[in-house]
């Protein structure tokens, strides 16, 4: 093996084991048992698996497949522990896929403070083993560049102490690549199975990515100033996800428009909520034939008929399922007399407020308020959307819902 070969692989051993060896000590003085993503063992568990195996003095004699079914009761320092004990271990170890909920890999992110006062170049990898953020169960480490070097550093937490500053250092590399091959290792520890996806990164280094497909794949946030990039993550997620947001540099986010073809994509057009931070050149065609019932995106194309259509198919029954909201961001002048053409329209008057009791109040503080109407259904007159016009949007809102109490049927209005 030559001497870089060696570097190479003590510099990938510092990684899974120094920083899992001190950073996990470190981060589970805080939250016991933070990297143990699968449900705690039971005594009835344990038990149950002793009589299996007939105890863990026979361990050395039990299959690989029996020896996996134990490796998922344990945490993640336990399997770095036993993966050092022989090579059948480690094998064993290495077969059985962590669950990984959520993996982000973001650059240039400016609120390092605990780490530098300046802003510097970086990369921050995230990787979260439980779908409630706020269990705890979750990491963060931040690369960097220093000379030839790449600099790994997280946040020590200890109790009754501040926190302190904890680093590594990779020889001879680009920090770059080195987060991402980090962060796509832990996406190939479980199994590529994880739920939630986010990358905002300039240039992602596409030609060393292993990624195939992230088939459980439901929700994905991804920045790109090009097509391109958009394109190379969908062909990687499945068609059908429950959230899809798109972005763009924010100096680019009034100039760069995702193109019309592009948004036919099915992980656009099936999704039940997408958020675009960006101009999207949706036509009146694709907008109709939406199914998201949660949207916002930049508006350049769609018209007045267009969004008068996306009303009327509402009001007559045919609108999308469970429908929330639709936000068109655009400074353009549209008409408001073809967009509210044919509609019977309802002014947000004193009566109406005084009927609303309290909504119009908080649908201002909530979402602004421009020129406000009321709609109502032509199957259900106690459903009803809000028709919002500013000058930077125009808003529709799910608002009006058939609501029965006390043997009384009436409409209660709130923002969805």
């Amino acid at each position: 093996m030559s001497s870089a070969e060696e570097q190479k692989e003590e510099d990938e051993c510092k990684l899974e084991f120094n920083i899992f060896g001190e950073f996990l000590d470190d981060i589970e003085h805080e939250n016991v048992g933070i990297l143990n993503p699968n449900k705690a063992a039971t005594k009835k568990d344990i038990d149950s698996l002793l009589k299996l195996i007939g105890g863990f003095q026979h361990w050395p004699l039990l299959n690989e497949d029996c020896k996996i079914e134990v490796v998922k009761y344990l945490d993640y320092p336990s399997r770095c522990k036993l993966e050092r004990c022989s090579r059948a271990d480690y094998e064993a170890v290495k077969k059985t896929p962590v669950e990984v909920y959520n993996v982000e890999m973001i650059d240039n992110e400016t609120h390092h403070y605990s780490l530098s006062m300046e802003p510097f170049d970086n990369v921050v990898v995230r990787v979260q083993f439980h779908h409630d953020f706020n269990s705890g169960k979750r990491f963060e480490l931040i690369f960097s560049q220093l000379g030839d070097d790449t600099e790994v550093r997280w946040t020590q937490y200890v109790p009754r102490k501040r926190p302190e500053s904890r680093n590594l250092i990779l020889k001879s590399c680009n920090y770059y690549e080195e987060a991402v091959k980090f962060g796509e290792k832990w996406m190939k520890k479980g199994n590529y199975e994880m739920r939630h996806l986010t990358i905002e990164m300039k240039n992602y280094p596409f030609e060393i990515s292993q990624i195939k497909f992230l088939p459980r794949c439901k929700s994905i946030r991804v920045a790109a100033d090009d097509v391109e990039m958009f394109r190379w993550w969908f062909q990687r997620i499945p068609d059908q996800l429950v959230d899809l947001q798109l972005l763009t540099n924010f100096d680019n986010r009034h100039t760069w428009t995702i193109p019309t073809e592009f948004l036919n994509a099915p992980q656009i057009m099936l999704t039940p909520e997408f958020y675009f931070w960006c101009r999207a050149g949706f036509t009146d065609e694709q907008f109709l034939n939406l199914k998201a019932n949660k949207i916002s995106f930049d508006c350049v194309n769609v018209t007045e008929d267009g969004i008068n259509k996306y009303i009327k198919n509402w009001v007559s029954g045919k609108g999308v399922e469970n429908f929330r909201s639709a936000l068109l961001w655009s400074y353009r002048n549209y008409d408001e007399s073809a967009i509210t053409r044919g509609l019977e329209l309802r002014p947000w008057d004193n009566n109406f407020e005084e009927e609303a009791a309290g909504f119009c109040g908080d649908f201002e503080r909530v979402c602004g308020r421009g020129t406000c109407y009321q709609i109502y259904s032509k199957i259900d007159p106690y459903e009803s959307l809000t028709l919002s016009l500013s000058d930077d949007c125009v808003a529709i809102y799910g608002t009006g819902k058939r609501t029965e109490w006390n043997g009384k049927t009436y409409s209660n209005y709130s923002i969805p």
